[in-house]
């Protein structure tokens, strides 16, 4: 069996492949939920009811398929960081 001195510690081949293999795995979730959103046309914000104000603690800036400064993966337009709409998903 070959082994790998990283800071000290014994790290087998086989464990260090496999921590390689979960980090790319975990990369590979994060895109695909990018593109679950993007696969999706996106709808009008008359639509979705969208507004300006949050409702309640929901609001852009901490919905899913929010993107800084004011853009949204499912609703078209500028949207406010402060503003809600009727399909908000929590982050």
């Amino acid at each position: 069996m070959s082994t790998v001195r990283l800071y000290s510690a014994e790290v087998s081949r086989r464990k260090l492949l496999q921590g390689v293999a979960c980090a790319a795995a975990g990369v590979a979730v994060v895109s695909a939920a990018d593109s679950a959103f993007a696969a999706k046309p996106k709808k009008s914000q008359a639509d979705v009811a969208y507004q300006d104000s949050p409702h309640g603690s929901e609001r852009c800036d901490n919905c899913e398929p929010f993107i800084a400064p004011n853009k949204c993966r499912t609703v078209e337009g500028t949207v406010s960081p402060q503003g809600w709409c009727k399909i908000y998903v929590a982050k």
